[in-house]
């Protein structure tokens, strides 16, 4: 790859993670399969790796050469979007809110703003959704808030562990508070949560582990949650 071309690969590992996650979440809940989910995978990598050259361009770090390789993506994924799902491309229109919410948040919040990341794991877990969507014709809102919900979780814990502050150690519990509620509410089995109990133990106890061990817990974990999730839901 050449060196202009790194640069604008996202070597965020988590998000790459839950993004497939998340697809191969979609793909099982449907029972059933077609060789269109890796056109549609590969829609959604170019929009979550355009992410890097947008950061780049609204940093200004870089000037109009990221916005116009942010832009190439967007349009690239559009069109294979319009493609795919044809005149069905419009009951995914009102979805745009969440891509929307995730650029002004980064824009003007920060990367790293706990709205951001926030908003970047609900936009992640509508990978499930839209493979759902493409394989049965049906939006599935309890998927997407049964996905968006455990994934955010993660966001306050990892925050609670790296600045060791009270207020996210508290968010922490009240999330997983919530997620259990909304599990209940929306009639998915809230054993498929099982493995936000860590969360509460890193909130409780704030053990120590390198961030490193951190990515590859919660990998583990995400792991163990779509098992659960394709087994229960």
């Amino acid at each position: 790859m050449r060196p202009a071309a790194k640069g604008y690969f996202l070597k965020e590992y988590g998000s790459w993670s839950v993004l497939i996650v998340s697809s191969l979440l979609g793909v099982g809940v449907s029972r059933v399969f077609s060789w269109t989910v890796i056109p549609l995978f590969i829609v959604l990598s170019l929009l979550i790796n355009s992410k890097q050259a947008f950061t780049k361009w609204s940093r200004r770090t870089e000037g109009i050469t990221a916005l116009a390789v942010f832009l190439a993506q967007i349009a690239a994924a559009a069109i294979i979007l319009v493609f795919l799902f044809g005149s069905g491309i419009t009951m995914l229109l009102p979805l745009l809110v969440f891509p929307a919410a995730y650029l002004l948040s980064n824009r003007f919040a920060g990367e790293h703003a706990v709205l951001t990341e926030v908003l970047g794991f609900v936009l992640l877990s509508l990978a499930a959704v839209l493979m759902k969507y493409l394989l049965t014709g049906g939006i599935d809102v309890r998927l997407f808030l049964g996905v968006a919900f455990y994934f955010s979780a993660g966001v306050f814990k990892v925050k609670a562990l790296l600045l060791k502050k009270t207020s996210y150690r508290f968010m922490t519990v009240l999330v997983i508070l919530a997620s259990l509620y909304v599990y209940h509410r929306m009639y998915i089995p809230v054993i498929i949560l099982l493995p936000l109990l860590d969360n509460l133990i890193a909130a409780v106890t704030l053990y120590k582990v390198r961030l490193k061990t951190t990515g590859w817990i919660e990998l583990a974990k995400s792991l163990v949650f779509m098992m659960l999730f394709l087994s229960y839901y």
